[in-house]
């Protein structure tokens, strides 16, 4: 694909690393001329000098035949003007990141297709840390409150596993929670889960849930950690 992203900064460099390592033809328009420079030696991308709030920049990078706008500028102001210029070259595709909730609305109308919230993924991730530390939360769904979650199998007694089916009985997983996908440890690949397929230790299970289902989920492998740590009554007898 092709794809502008306006601004050279952290976000923007870092996901153009990314994006280039992936095949895709970037062009980062960065006003600061040494960044330009900076980033040029460091990745090989193309950057044009000028600013992602002023068309004639934007047509040196293309923007008419761009699959993908991305708006990576700090300040919400920038990249919804960003968005609005790319949305009337026809780029079928608009993100933006956002710091400022009250632009949510804006975005929209501006024709921006995809909106990352730094500031619920902030909360939504520290919130997580502190409460929920054994789930990790891959991403919010947009406009609901479904997340989507990953959790490492822990280590146990039961080396044979347990089917998916199995997990989806347990109280944990059994309400409003959607088996997505299985990377299984040794081969490091995903598969679409279905009832038969086995979960063993160490393999990573993706899902979506709400809030109360991560806590579900969260209290289901603490209290595994506690059994897997107490000592088995004839261990005691031993003692």
């Amino acid at each position: 694909m092709y794809i502008v992203i306006a601004g050279g900064g952290i976000a923007g460099s870092s996901l153009a690393a990314v994006l280039i390592e992936r095949k895709h033809d970037v062009v980062i328009i960065e006003r600061d001329k040494e960044r330009c420079k900076q980033l040029y030696a460091d990745m090989g991308v193309v950057v044009v000098h000028g600013s992602a709030t002023d068309i004639n920049s934007l047509k040196e990078a293309g923007i008419d035949k761009a699959d993908v706008a991305i708006g990576a500028l700090y300040r919400d102001n920038r990249n919804l003007t960003f968005a609005i210029l790319a949305h009337s070259f026809g780029v079928p595709r608009i993100m933006v990141k956002m710091r400022v909730p009250e632009y949510l609305e804006a975005y929209k109308i501006a024709g921006v297709t995809a909106v990352c919230n730094m500031i619920d993924l902030f909360k939504t991730t520290i919130l997580n840390e502190l409460e929920n530390p054994q789930v990790r939360i891959v991403t919010q769904l947009e406009d609901s409150n479904a997340l989507l979650a990953m959790i490492r199998f822990p280590e146990g007694e039961n080396l044979d596993g347990v089917t998916i089916a199995e997990l989806s009985n347990t109280g944990a997983f059994a309400k409003n929670c959607v088996f997505a996908g299985i990377m299984k440890e040794r081969t490091q690949r995903i598969i679409m889960p279905r009832g038969g397929d086995r979960v063993y230790p160490g393999d990573k299970i993706f899902f979506v849930t709400d809030r109360e289902g991560i806590r579900r989920v969260s209290a289901y492998l603490a209290e595994m950690e506690t059994r897997k740590t107490t000592p088995k009554q004839d261990q005691l007898e031993l003692l």
